[in-house]
């Protein structure tokens, strides 16, 4: 993964959250998943990723700071196929995962426990596609 430290002091802390979702992004991608949208924002990111060999038609990745943690709810959306689905969104499979930013992102801007960041990323897809 890519190495950004060059902020410093508040700058870093307020950051953090910044470089883990860009790791996200990533992982998403280095698993096939192609970003077609990306919004990183201040306290909230939202990314949308399609692959063409998946039974889902999309991921979306919306990321909020929540204090010291980065809630991520990652949304496997079915393509719509009856009034139900275009009606009540049961074409939706949500997975909520809370990561601590602090664990995945040094003080000087560097990515701690990658392999474990890269299996709850698998995993979540895993889950996803399986539902």
């Amino acid at each position: 993964m890519s190495d950004h430290s060059t902020a410093k002091g508040d700058t870093v802390s307020a950051a953090k959250d910044k470089y883990l979702i860009v790791a996200i992004h990533q992982l998403m991608e280095g698993y096939g998943w192609n970003g077609i949208e990306e919004n990183f924002g201040v306290e909230s990111h939202n990314m949308v990723y399609i692959k063409s060999e998946s039974h889902l038609e999309r991921i979306e990745i919306k990321a909020h700071v929540m204090g010291v943690f980065l809630n991520v709810s990652f949304l496997g959306i079915s393509p719509k196929k009856g009034t139900l689905d275009k009606a009540l969104d049961f074409n939706t499979q949500e997975i909520p995962k809370k990561f601590e930013i602090s664990k995945y992102v040094s003080s000087d801007l560097k990515i701690l426990n990658e392999q474990r960041l890269r299996n709850a990323i698998a995993v979540v897809i895993k889950q996803l596609e399986m539902a």
